[in-house]
């Protein structure tokens, strides 16, 4: 286990949500961090690198009919830079905060249609039924949940994903010294407490089963387009600012 800030890291993880509801109204993706904006501009360069990844490993995306949930979506940005590149799936976002689910619909341009469903967290539980949904995406949130309450998430995660579906895993890469610089360093990264793929890996099939793989991500600055096949060349190699744990479900 790798630790991402000084100190012991969070208590409880249902007892953040008042912290994360004092994020909601001005957040913007950790770019308060100077190190974060010599890197991209905007924080949708930083989410466009997940979901350039997300569109090509499910082009269904592209056609409609997949049932998406975005696990502690946020402010919604990872479904809205997907909706925005022309994904047309059915998506649903879950949060512990409800000042960040506020947000989503606040930042949810018209011209992309109706916002996702959006639902409390009690914690790791959410109110959607077994099975319910095609694929499940979690994007940064695991280095915010307590140690001790991680495995709640993972069965919740197979819980909700039904047989013959896609869950990834998307977080920072302790194993990369600029990320754990600006994690450090971060207002709403106090507490975080990062983890490596292999933690992910085990946390995942200590609670289902599945078939997984990991790509490493975003080795080049998100923000010079020119560099993005250098990204994809590299996606075996465990330096990458982010990793991605996929994990399909058997059917």
């Amino acid at each position: 286990m790798s630790s991402g800030a000084p100190g012991s890291g969070p208590v409880s993880w249902s007892g953040e949500s008042a912290e994360f509801d004092d994020y909601a109204a001005e957040y913007q993706g950790g770019l308060d961090n100077p190190v974060k904006r010599m890197m991209g501009s905007s924080p949708d360069q930083f989410i466009a690198v997940k979901t350039r990844w997300l569109m090509r490993r499910e082009p269904a995306l592209r056609t409609g009919g997949l049932a998406v949930l975005d696990y502690g979506c946020g402010v919604g940005s990872l479904m809205r830079v997907l909706a925005g590149t022309g994904a047309r799936a059915a998506f649903t976002g879950c949060d512990i905060s409800s000042g960040m689910l506020r947000e989503v619909e606040k930042r949810w341009p018209a011209p992309l249609g109706a916002p996702p469903a959006l639902a409390p967290q009690q914690g790791a539980r959410t109110p959607f039924a077994d099975g319910q949904f095609d694929v499940v995406t979690v994007s940064a949130v695991l280095h915010h949940v307590p140690v001790a309450e991680r495995p709640a998430v993972y069965a919740e995660l197979g819980r909700v994903l039904r047989p013959g579906g896609r869950l990834y895993v998307f977080e920072h890469n302790p194993r990369n010294p600029l990320v754990r610089h600006v994690i450090a360093r971060t207002p709403i990264d106090r507490n975080a407490v990062l983890l490596d793929p292999t933690e992910v890996r085990h946390g995942l099939l200590d609670a289902a089963r599945y078939d997984l793989d990991t790509d490493y991500l975003m080795f080049m600055p998100p923000g010079l387009a020119f560099l993005r096949p250098v990204d994809r060349v590299l996606a075996w190699l465990p330096l990458g600012a982010q990793y991605v744990v996929a994990a399909r479900k058997p059917a």
